[in-house]
């Protein structure tokens, strides 16, 4: 039987309460832990509008390409309280290290100018789309490319798979979007409509309003049928949702019930890896078994084969 989200929450909170005893096999990483990470500068910074976090960080690896490629979607809570991508150029650097071109995408955060409905869906889609422009000049191989988004990023990436899809006269629908072949979502959220009674406790107030409505006929409405994966017709790509069993933020029952509702709804298998004494931050901290289940998820999406 599918647990709601509204419940595994609630689980959630009573797991919290006991992963401190001895019982548990190894402890998470925190937030300060990830947050004091040294994280290397890319090989490239390209900007595709005026805003600072309308960046994207460009990580090459050595020699001549054509190189596959891993786009990146930062989380952080859709706000611009936490970094942008920043926070996950380690993960680039470690990356183009193994042959993969790195293209981490900043976006408009809900809480910043421009940002929420329809700016931050729209920095992610133009962010995305901009690499087959530039696939030339870094020598990229657009045959071979997998989106990955973690947290806030997974449930982006997850959208952006299937915008493709999005109701006609949306502003946020682009001709010819670039759909990659597999979608890695870590610690993402799949239904946005579900989830978001949970974002201001996590994530503080000012980001659930502009990241899930809209100015609809002279009034805000929610506008979920265009920014929540779960309400948008299925992606053709491979998904993937990656979990820590010992998350807190996004429990893995949140993975579990968006892959039942997809079967269910559209008759598609979504594929679900849980990691054991893995938190949050474990799916994108490079020390760690939680990145190392990652990466060969990464690698093995590109063909690449892993020494690990």
């Amino acid at each position: 039987m599918s647990l709601s989200v509204k419940t595994c929450l609630g689980l959630a909170a009573v797991l919290a309460a006991v992963t401190a005893t001895p019982l548990q096999a190894a402890e998470p990483v925190s937030l300060d832990s990830f947050r004091a990470i040294k994280r290397p500068a890319p090989s490239i910074e390209l900007t595709y509008g005026a805003s600072a976090s309308q960046r994207i960080d460009v990580f090459l690896p050595r020699g001549k390409g054509p190189n596959p490629v891993a786009i990146l979607i930062h989380g952080g809570c859709w706000t611009a309280r936490t970094a942008g991508r920043e926070q996950l150029r380690h993960l680039g650097a470690d990356l183009a290290s193994r042959g993969v071109a790195v293209w981490s995408i900043g976006y408009r955060r809900a809480d910043e100018p421009g940002g929420g409905y329809p700016g931050t869906y729209q920095d992610v889609a133009a962010a995305i789309d901009r690499i087959r422009s530039e696939a030339g000049r870094y020598h990229l191989d657009l045959r071979h490319v997998v989106l990955v988004g973690h947290s806030a990023g997974g449930h982006l990436a997850l959208w952006a798979a299937e915008r493709q899809q999005l109701p006609p006269g949306s502003p946020l629908a682009t001709p010819d979007p670039f759909i990659p072949s597999t979608v890695l979502s870590l610690a993402g959220v799949g239904d946005l409509q579900t989830f978001a009674p949970n974002i201001t406790p996590i994530c503080g107030p000012g980001v659930v309003e502009p990241l899930t409505t809209g100015d609809k006929n002279g009034t805000r409405q929610p506008v979920f049928a265009e920014v929540s994966p779960a309400a948008l017709p299925a992606t053709d790509a491979k998904v993937v949702m990656i979990s820590g069993i010992l998350d807190r933020l996004v429990p893995p029952y949140v993975a579990h019930d968006y892959a039942v509702a997809q079967e269910e709804k559209n008759g598609i298998s979504i594929e679900r890896v849980d990691i054991p004494d893995a938190g949050h931050f474990d799916l994108v901290t490079t020390e760690t078994p939680a990145w190392h289940i990652v990466r060969s998820r990464i690698l093995d999406a590109l063909g690449i084969s892993n020494s690990d």
